[in-house]
Order: C-alpha cells, then sequence, then structure tokens
C-alpha cells in the first residue's frame, strides 16, 4: 500500500543536498524487501550500533521488522518516486504516548536529510493518532541525531542506561514540545 502524501493533502518537495534539487519522498509500506536492505546497511565508528544483524538472524529471533503485519502496522518505508529507499520510520502506539524510531541510509546521513524525516514521522503521528504525546529514545553519544530532533522541536526530558537487542548503552528521553 502506498501512502502518497497527496493522501493527507500534505505534498512536499524537499531541497535536498543544497543545490536546489526538488525531491518528493512517499511514505509506503515497509515489504519485506526493504526491511533486507536495512538489514544490509553498515554505519561506521561509533554509529555502527545501529547496525541490525543479518536477516536470518533477527527473522529467527522474531525482531519487529520481520514481521509482516508488524510491518504494515507500525513501520513506513521513505522512497523517492523511484522507490529508491531513503530511510524508514517506525510508530508504536503505547496507549499514553506514541514511541518512535527512524533510520536513514547510512551514504545519507549528515546531508539533511533527518530533519525530512522527522518531519514525515510527525505528520504521520499527527494524522493517524491527532496530538497525543511523541515520545523518542536516543542514545546519549549521537549528537548528530539529537541536533536534528531538538530542530525538530523534541526536549530531553530524562536520561538512563538499559539494555537493547542492538546493546547496552545511555538513551536520552526527549519529547515534542509543539502541535503540527
Amino acid at each position: 500500500m502506498v501512502r502518497n502524501f497527496t493522501d493527507w493533502n500534505s505534498v512536499r518537495n524537499y531541497k535536498i543536498f543544497g543545490r536546489g534539487i526538488s525531491m518528493k519522498f512517499i511514505s509506503e509500506t515497509l515489504t519485506e524487501n526493504y526491511a533486507k536492505q536495512i538489514c544490509n546497511w553498515k554505519y561506521e565508528g561509533e554509529y555502527s550500533i545501529y547496525n541490525y544483524p543479518k536477516w536470518d538472524k533477527i527473522f529467527s529471533e522474531n525482531w519487529g521488522i520481520t514481521i509482516e503485519q508488524t510491518r504494515e502496522n507500525e513501520f513506513s518505508a521513505i522512497v523517492d518516486k523511484c522507490t529508491n529507499l531513503y530511510g524508514y520510520i517506525r510508530i508504536l502506539d503505547k496507549n499514553d504516548y506514541l514511541l518512535i524510531g527512524l533510520g536513514l541510509k547510512p551514504s545519507l546521513c549528515g546531508q539533511g536529510l533527518g530533519t525530512i524525516l522527522m518531519e514525515i514521522l510527525k505528520q504521520q503521528c499527527n494524522i493517524r493518532y491527532g496530538n497525543k504525546k511523541i515520545v523518542l529514545e536516543v542514545r546519549s553519544f549521537n549528537k548528530r541525531a539529537i541536533t536534528c530532533y531538538k530542530k525538530a522541536g523534541f526536549k530531553a526530558v530524562d536520561t538512563y542506561k538499559k539494555e537493547t537487542p542492538m546493546g547496552y548503552g545511555e538513551f536520552i528521553k526527549m519529547e515534542f514540545t509543539d502541535q503540527i
């Protein structure tokens, strides 16, 4: 199922790479093919903590990204008009709030596209859930992401350590403070 922004009355063309190039992004269901592509993304250095294990491993462990129904309900692929995968977003309804997550293709990091993904994510939250509180968790070392989230209207509200399937670490909990 393709969810183009025209369905939401919010088509946006974004200028990327600072060269006046306009690009329209489309949000669509995260297919198994897209999920497998994400498993092949490789971040460098300290960001390698975000590298997914091989598909067969996470499939055998029933990670959410491997389960078709979970992908359909919680995940969206962010693609261009040629269906090139740029990133993905995830929205988990936790009753009192929405827990969000996103990933950007490693070769595209540091080019301003995280801001675009955040806008798409906030729009989807608003359309699907109204003004429900939006929360995210980010590893405390990830200054690049924290800066992006602050620009998108999120504020740090807590810091804590926890274990995740991707490894133990210190996290900052951030909440969206503005209305769309």
